[in-house]
Parts: C-alpha cells; sequence; structure tokens
C-alpha cells in the first residue's frame, strides 16, 4: 500500500500512533464495538438488511479472534466511517468474512515477521484478500464466484485504504493509492468533476520509474501545474506504456543509456511499439494516431521536468542516479518525428427538434419508479408503454442539459440552491412567457479559467431545480448537502455531487430499451449528452443571436471555439445592422445607440420583439398590449431596409380604413366619422408612417434595395442557416413546465 521508508519508519511509527489515536477519539461509544443490531436505528442506516444477522436480540458480534485489540478499533471505526461520512452501506457477511481473513492474515504476518502487526495498515490488501479466497475455499470446497470475488475485494481494499490513509501520518503522496474520497489531504479544487477517479501507482513498473512518476505528478498537483482528472490519465498512461516497453526490455536504470544515439534509438523503438498491437488495450484496437501522439508528448514532459528538478528528483526518489540526467533527455524525440498531420476536425452534431421532441417523450421513463408502467404519447400520436428506470435525479439532469446548453459535468455538480435573482430587475408575478428571464443560475466551471459562471435561465429551469430540491428534502430530512444532485449508492453526507458514470449508467439502460432512430437511421443515444449543448449552441446561433452573446452564454474562453458551431460568421448580420440608422415612432431619432439596440433585440433571440417593420425596444421582462398598434409606441424603431414594407402597410391601411366606412355605411346606414375609437387608432398609424417615411426619404434620398437585416422579419426574408434545431428550446420548456402556456 505504502512505499518503503528508511530513515523514517520509526518516526513515522510514532506519528502513526499519534494519528490514530486522533481518529477513536472521534468514535460514539455506542459504536466502538463491533457488535450490531443491524435492523435497529443507528446501526440500520448503515449495514444492508441481511435475514442471516437479524436473529439475536443482543446484535450480531462481527469481532475477530486471534488479532490484535487495535485491530478490532480500527474496523469498528472505519464501519462509524462509513456511517458518518456516506461512503457506502456494509453487506454484514463480507463484514464477518473479512474479519475472518484478518485473522489469518496477522497469524501469517507474526510467522514471517515474528512479531505481531500492529495495524491492519501493515498487512498487505492483496495478502488479506487472498486469505480471505482461502477460507472461503477450505470452508465451501470450492472457489467464489467472481462476483463474491469482486464484493470481498472491494470491501477489503476499501478499509485497508482507509485504515492506511487516516489513521497513519504517512504522507498522502507516499501511498500507492490516491483517492480523494479517502484521503481529504490530496490537494484538490473545491469542485472536482472528477473526484471518482482513483490513482493507482502500483501499477507502474518498474519501481525506479514508479518513484519518478510520483514525484512529478504530486509536484505537478501540488503546484498547480496538473489538474486531478489529468493525474489519473498520466499514471495510468504511464503504467500502460512506458512502462512494459521498459520492463520488457529489463532496463534498470533511470537514465536507460549512456550513449545519446542509444537513448534516441530507443525511444524510435518506443514509437514503433505504441503503433503495434501490443500497446494496445484490446487485442482488436491499436492505440489511434492521437493517442500515440499524446503518449509520446507525456513522455517527454515527463523526462525534462526530471531534467529542470533533477537534484530534488533524486533527494524525493532515494535513487542517486536521478541527479545524473542531462538536456539531452529533453528532446527524446528528433524533428523528423515530429507530427505532420493535418489539424483533425471532429465534425460537431446535434439533435434536430423532431429527434428531441422524440427523446423528451421518454424523460419520464427516467424519472417513473422502477418497473412502473410508463404511457408514451409519441410525437405521431402513437402510445407505448415502457417500465421506469426510477432514476429521477437523471431525468432532471438531463432535462437541463437540454434546456441550459450546460455541460454533464456543469449541471452533475450545482450547489444545492443555485438560483439568485437578476441585478435590476422584477421577478415576473405571472407565467404568460415561458420564454421570459427570470433568475440567474450559478454553475461550476472546472474545464475553462476567467469565465463568469452564471447565465439566465427561464422560469421552467427554476421548477426543475426546485423539484429536485423537494426531492432531496423529502428522501434524506436530516441532510444539509452542499450539492444539488446525489450519488445513488453513496451520497456522502451531499458533501460529494453524483458522479458522472452513474448518470452515464442510468442513461444507457434507457438507450437500451427506446429504440429510437434519427432521418438516417441511427440509433439517437441520450448518453451522448454533449450533443445537447451542440444543438442549444446551435440554435442560438442559427436565430441570429451574436458571437459574442453566444460565447458568454457557452462559458468559452475565446471566440474560436464558437464559431465552431457556426456555419457562417454571426457578426456579417451584426454589421449589415448597425449601419442603418434607427427612426422612431413619428418619425423621430431614437436615442439609444444601434449597438445597444443590437444587443436588445439579439440577446434572446426573441421572436416577439421582431416587427415585419422594425423592431421593438421593449425590455426583455416587460409585455405589450398595444397589438398591432406599434407605429405609435415609443418603442418602435425601424430604419431603410423597411422602407418598402412601410409603404406598403401604408397603403393597406388606408384601404382597411375604406373598406371598414363601407361596412359600417351599408350596416348601420351612417358614415364612420373620425373620432370613433377605431378609426382613431388607424388615423395615428398613418401619420406615423407618413413622418417615418418622409424621414427617411430625406435621410438617404433613395430607398436601398435587398438589404434586409439577419434577425429583422422582412416579408422576402431568408434565414441565415437551414434552421434544423429552431424550436428545441421550447420544446424543452414545455416539458419542464407543462403548465405553461407559452
Amino acid at each position: 500500500m505504502t512505499r518503503p521508508h528508511d530513515s523514517r519508519t520509526v518516526a513515522a511509527d510514532s506519528a502513526a500512533a499519534t494519528a490514530w489515536t486522533r481518529q477513536w477519539q472521534q468514535v460514539p461509544e455506542q459504536w466502538q464495538t463491533l457488535r450490531y443490531r443491524i435492523d435497529t436505528t443507528p446501526a440500520d442506516t448503515v449495514f444492508l438488511r441481511n435475514q442471516r444477522y437479524l436473529n439475536s436480540p443482543q446484535g450480531h458480534d462481527f469481532t475477530p479472534t486471534e488479532v490484535p485489540q487495535r485491530f478490532c478499533q480500527e474496523m469498528a471505526w472505519w464501519v462509524w466511517l462509513c456511517g458518518q461520512e456516506g461512503f457506502r452501506k456494509i453487506e454484514p457477511s463480507l463484514l464477518k468474512w473479512t474479519g475472518r481473513a484478518l485473522t489469518d492474515a496477522a497469524a501469517e504476518y507474526h510467522q514471517r515477521h515474528r512479531r505481531a502487526p500492529a495495524s491492519i495498515a501493515d498487512l498487505a490488501a492483496e495478502d488479506i484478500v487472498r486469505h480471505a479466497v482461502l477460507r472461503f475455499e477450505r470452508r465451501n470446497t470450492r472457489l467464489p464466484s467472481p462476483g463474491a470475488r469482486r464484493q470481498v475485494t472491494s470491501f477489503i481494499e476499501h478499509l485497508h485504504l482507509h485504515v492506511s490513509v487516516r489513521c497513519t501520518d504517512t504522507p498522502w503522496w507516499a501511498h500507492d493509492i490516491w483517492d480523494l474520497r479517502a484521503d481529504p489531504r490530496i490537494p484538490q479544487r473545491e469542485h472536482e468533476p472528477s473526484h471518482d477517479r482513483v490513482v493507482k501507482l502500483s501499477a507502474i513498473q518498474p519501481l525506479w520509474l514508479r518513484e519518478g512518476v510520483r514525484f512529478w505528478l504530486r509536484t505537478s498537483l501540488t503546484g498547480e501545474l496538473l489538474r486531478w482528472s489529468s493525474v489519473a490519465e498520466r499514471a495510468r498512461d504511464m503504467a500502460r506504456h512506458l512502462g512494459p516497453f521498459l520492463a520488457a526490455r529489463h532496463i534498470t536504470d533511470p537514465l536507460l543509456t549512456e550513449d545519446r544515439a542509444a537513448l534516441r534509438l530507443l525511444f524510435t523503438e518506443f514509437s514503433d511499439y505504441l503503433k503495434s498491437p501490443a500497446a494496445a488495450v484490446k487485442p482488436d484496437r491499436p492505440l489511434s494516431p492521437s493517442a500515440v501522439d499524446t503518449t509520446q508528448s507525456q513522455t517527454q514532459v515527463f523526462y525534462a521536468f526530471m531534467v529542470d528538478h533533477a537534484e530534488e528528483a533524486a533527494a524525493a526518489t532515494g535513487d542517486a542516479r536521478w541527479a545524473q540526467i542531462t538536456d539531452t533527455y529533453t528532446r527524446l524525440w528528433g524533428a523528423a518525428f515530429r507530427t505532420r498531420r493535418a489539424n483533425r476536425y471532429r465534425e460537431l452534431t446535434w439533435f434536430s427538434t423532431s429527434e428531441l421532441q422524440q427523446m423528451l417523450c421518454y424523460v419520464d421513463v427516467l424519472a417513473a419508479d422502477r418497473g412502473m408502467p410508463v404511457a408514451i404519447t409519441h410525437p405521431d400520436a402513437t402510445i407505448s408503454v415502457v417500465a421506469g428506470l426510477g432514476d429521477p435525479q437523471a431525468a432532471r439532469v438531463w432535462l437541463l442539459q437540454a434546456l441550459t446548453g450546460r455541460r454533464a459535468s456543469e449541471i452533475l455538480m450545482l450547489d444545492f440552491d443555485p438560483l439568485s435573482s437578476i441585478p435590476g430587475q422584477e421577478r415576473p408575478t405571472d407565467s404568460d412567457d415561458p420564454d421570459a428571464f427570470v433568475a440567474k443560475l450559478r454553475y461550476q466551471q472546472t474545464k475553462v479559467d476567467g469565465v463568469l459562471p452564471t447565465i439566465l435561465v427561464e422560469q421552467a429551469v427554476v421548477n426543475v431545480i426546485s423539484e429536485q430540491q423537494a426531492w432531496i428534502r423529502r428522501r434524506y430530512p436530516d441532510l444539509s448537502p452542499k450539492y444539488l444532485f446525489l450519488g445513488l449508492r453513496h451520497q456522502h453526507q451531499g458533501q460529494r455531487p453524483r458522479t458522472y458514470q452513474s448518470y452515464g449508467v442510468t442513461l444507457n439502460k434507457l438507450d437500451n430499451i427506446h429504440g429510437l432512430t434519427d432521418s438516417a437511421g441511427r440509433p439517437l443515444r441520450f448518453s451522448q449528452t454533449h450533443r445537447l449543448r451542440h444543438t442549444r449552441a446551435t440554435e442560438l446561433l442559427n436565430d441570429g443571436v451574436p458571437i459574442h452573446v453566444v460565447q458568454r452564454y457557452l462559458g468559452h474562453a475565446s471566440p474560436e471555439m464558437t464559431l465552431r458551431y457556426a456555419a457562417t460568421l454571426a457578426a456579417k448580420a451584426e454589421s449589415e445592422f448597425l449601419r442603418h440608422k434607427k427612426i422612431g415612432a413619428h418619425g423621430t431619432d431614437v436615442a439609444i445607440s444601434p449597438s445597444d439596440i443590437y444587443d436588445m433585440t439579439q440577446l434572446a433571440a426573441r421572436t416577439d420583439r421582431i416587427l415585419p417593420n422594425g423592431v421593438c425596444l421593449l425590455p426583455p421582462l416587460k409585455t405589450c398590449d398595444k397589438g398591432n398598434a406599434c407605429l405609435s409606441c415609443g418603442h418602435f424603431a425601424t430604419d431603410t431596409t423597411h422602407l418598402d414594407e412601410l409603404v406598403d402597410q401604408r397603403a393597406k391601411t388606408v384601404a382597411l380604413i375604406d373598406v371598414r366606412r363601407e361596412q359600417y355605411r351599408r350596416r348601420s346606414g351612417r358614415e364612420l366619422t373620425d373620432d370613433n375609437v377605431w378609426i382613431h387608432e388607424r388615423r395615428r398609424e398613418i401619420a406615423s408612417l407618413d413622418a417615418i417615411i418622409e424621414r427617411l426619404h430625406t435621410e438617404t434620398g433613395v430607398a436601398k434595395q435587398g438589404s434586409s437585416v439577419g434577425g429583422a422579419g422582412t416579408s422576402n426574408r431568408l434565414p441565415l442557416l437551414q434552421i434544423k434545431t429552431r424550436g428545441s428550446h421550447e420544446s424543452a420548456l414545455r416539458k419542464a413546465d407543462p403548465g405553461s402556456t407559452g
């Protein structure tokens, strides 16, 4: 479990006693023995219900025999810790089985070392597992099934890991297993999306490479040169590729060779090895070119780091040979091996509106109780019945991704109360406009630095979050969770978010039962959650929202990333819009700058603010009760691009007045005078049109033809793109807020 320490062994033993004392003092008295009644409080919250351990009125005693007293105390401490921190539910039979294996492992340790072990941490986890298998075989005259072996191995390793890292003062980096959930001393961000990933250094061979990688990764993690997910990937790749390559050639020296030419040839051979079937993770799947490039790059970074920190590496690893490394190792491959592949472009995919509508029908299957029949009405009016999967959290996570376009990790790591009010805006009291922004959503941005992690959201998003909060309060009434979405099996007292792995498992189950396909006959997959982000981004750009606004919404650090979602440059539409002067009602100048008008009309791609003959400058959260009387409204604005439309509208309004006068004359025998309320409003519109048309003719002299503006709905306007996602967001809003009238 831990690497050997030479001169520090005695000091570590003394420190371990201090660490253990601190841990044992936290355990309440009722938890300091291994006798439990697993069907009564509080043990029933820690143990799984097993009928074989329910018959004793005094409780069942799990204390192992012939082991040091501290073994029993460490087991009791671990049981209490599992309940205290929500690590896992304990299967009673596995606890009994582990106790017996500890008895055998302690006896073997005493025989080998001529002294009794002081702690479970003194034993090797693999030795305890081996004795557990032998004990089972002797008792049942057969080997345990693969499933039973996996269960007891996981159980023993979990116990051993927590005793090793929490009950000793051994530095966190000295252990061969780095687990954020077990060891809070490991440097980590406040919100770590890969908190469930474990770094296993013991898989790296030979030993000198393992110690070098240990120094590299712990220094990089402490100095924030690498994040946790990167540390896990580098440790894994070293164990898979460089380690086996060097071990197969029996290389025992960190310097590999003394000859520079031989060093280059060695790594040329390593490149060939990476491209061969021997390096493949699966026999029929050799490493991709990008995986080969990544492995070569990481290997070069490792040796360059060791060159820069040669003396520190020698002291930290206890191997003086690292101090002799030279600058030769900063260029393991010559210029001829530099990758010359063209930039690989990955085509972005999204869900069309019809595809998303099909998928939204199945969200109820995720939320329904396990096995409960769910009747699904498809967009084509057909009905099917599917058994529920019993994971309402996953349903709400997926729906929030569809509504907001956030990454899965950003939704899974939402704070329990992630909403705040919009500064300077009063929250709407009605739900007539489902597209209205009502709150700001704060998410955890861990991928890109330097972006503001908030977005505006509609009432439907607020409803989904409120529903999840109410579900948590009902299910865990005594919990004060940090996160909104918690793990299914191990909720960690709400201090750890739900993992992407468990979310993906549930979505894969849904993929296996729905049978939905796209227009090309390819399966639609709920597990491809990033396509929801592509869908939202594509819809925003198709609706004419400016690049910089979409960039801010998606949390991109640069517009180049946002532009990947656009087939044409939205800035062209913006420049066309801004070069025209805006004229208000009655032909007056509009005081607002053109750029501000553009932002106001485009920020939410609000089509209800885009008029056939101009734009409406009413604030987004306000509603209009003027009907079609825009021309006499102070929030109306237009320009020369709408001149033909305005002239046509004047002619039609005059004709409409004549028609209404004639209808009234035939019906009543009287004339419809100018003081009639309807005639009065139409005459106001004609007056406004006359003033606007005269002003536009004065400004330009001649009306320009064919200068329609992206985002302004002229009669002959064509969309900038072939819009396949238009209406996707509205479909998601209706699913999240079925009571909406929008």
